[in-house]
């Protein structure tokens, strides 16, 4: 019996050996093939060696790209619409106004060739640090709604605010107003449909982006839609890092966020985005005249939405434009971000800013969601810190994604300063030109580190070996994060 039972384990551990031998012969070569960057290549790689089995899982579900297919629809949607919107846009474009820009030459020419629209005059801008008076003001622009409403969020949770939030939409809905919310279903997954129900009954449509099913092998883990856009009437729209949840209004623990509502031209590149996001997922063609009304000048604010994500062809937009304002920079950088994994060429910028004499400044979190990610972003710090960049730590959940430059140029938006968020989310970022909405960020920045701990060099060299060594292996897997 004994030997019996020895021969089963034995002839098992032979299975398994060749089985994780096929595991990494089959899909090494193909990680390779796929040329991704170098950090990430050798993250899967080394992964998949070290545990081959859960390698295999993890890539199934967060590494193969199987966006091939979905990137020429995508692709054919953004024509389809860009073609439709066109005509109702080119009276905004026409208006903007000969003033002047208020940004370089260098970095205004790229605005352009980034994204077509470019920054727009004439807008208002609100900037909220704390969720109650965020939700506030939505539910407020909801309410008054006379033609439509649309909404796309990352997280919607089934809780307080989430039900006053929805509720507040299906009360629009019973007033005749257009209803379009759009879910990711990676960030909800935890939240029923059976939830917005009540707003389905009322007349509200309501879609989830990437549906992922494992009867139809539908695992997108990647490529998730970590945007936060609310357009009302087309005229108004917010947009930031706040989801729909109660912990987004920092009651049952200390929470830090931003979020921006923008009133006026610059609302209609807020539309597009929401439009060509819908009628990727729903095929529903929103390039109507109601949707793209004439807007006036509503404020003096230079204001540009860029969206971003893994369809765009490479130039990864958000991503782009960060990097170019920060190797511009002639003054000061200060980059608030919960998540802080940037890849070689977003990590030299701001190490040969800190080198040319630019304040370079890191405000980042100790205390968050993700506690991996926290030790991915410390296995930074010692070449910034070397290079002159001053780090500092909130010993809070920090959840603003905010970047402001040479007090001219500053952005609030959905994009994290890391991996996912530059090249695999699709994300969308508010941008403002001119020192009205850079002096409103860097004095919130300013009175946000009265409570952070600077890190002194010295004293983050005498960490203990473990915390050393997390943070060299989630280095390593930093953009699998």
């Amino acid at each position: 019996m004994d030997y019996a039972l020895h021969a089963l384990w034995f002839w098992l551990g032979v299975l398994l050996t060749v089985l994780d031998l096929l595991i990494v012969v089959f899909l090494v070569p193909r990680i390779i093939v796929q040329r991704r960057e170098s950090g990430a290549t050798l993250a899967w790689v080394f992964f998949i060696i070290l545990v081959p089995l859960l390698g295999l899982i993890a890539f199934w579900a967060l590494g193969t790209t199987r966006l091939r297919l979905r990137r020429r629809r995508r692709r054919r949607a953004e024509a389809l619409m860009a073609d439709r919107i066109g005509p109702l846009t080119a009276a905004h474009a026409a208006r903007r106004g000969s003033a002047a820009c208020p940004v370089s030459p260098e970095l205004r020419y790229l605005t352009l060739r980034l994204d077509s629209a470019g920054p727009t005059a004439g807008n208002r801008v609100d900037l909220f640090r704390e969720g109650p008076e965020v939700f506030d003001a939505i539910a407020a622009a909801v309410e008054q709604a006379t033609d439509h409403v649309h909404v796309i969020y990352y997280i919607w949770e089934d809780d307080a605010l989430g039900a006053r939030m929805r509720d507040a939409l299906a009360a629009a809905a019973r007033r005749g107003i257009q209803v379009r919310l759009l879910l990711d279903d990676v960030g909800c997954y935890a939240t029923p449909r059976a939830f917005f129900q009540p707003l389905v009954e009322a007349g509200g449509k309501v879609e989830r982006f990437l549906p992922v099913s494992l009867l139809t092998r539908r695992l997108h883990l990647n490529h998730r839609n970590h945007r936060k856009v609310v357009v009302v009437d087309g005229r108004v729209g917010f947009t930031g890092g706040m989801n729909v949840g109660e912990e987004y209004l920092g009651g049952k623990k200390p929470w830090r966020d931003a979020h921006v509502r923008v009133e006026g031209p610059a609302v209609v590149r807020l539309q597009e985005i929401f439009c060509q996001d819908w009628y990727h997922q729903t095929e529903e063609d929103l390039a109507q005249p109601r949707f793209f009304p004439e807007l006036e000048p509503a404020g003096d604010e230079w204001v540009q939405f860029v969206a971003s994500g893994p369809d765009d062809d490479g130039w990864y937009a958000i991503a782009t434009l960060l990097f170019a304002a920060v190797s511009l920079a002639r003054k000061r950088v200060w980059l608030e971000t919960p998540y802080f994994a940037p890849d070689s060429a977003m990590l030299m910028a701001l190490q040969t800013a800190a080198l040319r004499g630019v304040d370079v400044r890191l405000l980042l979190s100790s205390k968050l969601d993700h506690q991996p990610v926290v030790y991915a972003a410390r296995s930074y710090y010692n070449e910034l810190l070397l290079a002159g960049v001053k780090i500092y730590e909130l010993p809070i959940m920090l959840h603003t994604k905010m970047v402001t430059i040479d007090g001219q140029f500053s952005t609030v938006g959905s994009a994290n300063f890391d991996r996912r968020s530059f090249k695999l989310n699709f994300e969308a970022n508010a941008f403002f030109y001119g020192p009205a909405m850079a002096d409103q960020l860097e004095r919130s920045f300013v009175a946000t580190l009265r409570d952070a701990r600077e890190i002194e060099a010295e004293r983050f060299a005498q960490r203990p070996a473990h915390q050393r060594f997390m943070e060299a292996l989630m280095r390593i897997l930093a953009p699998v994060l």
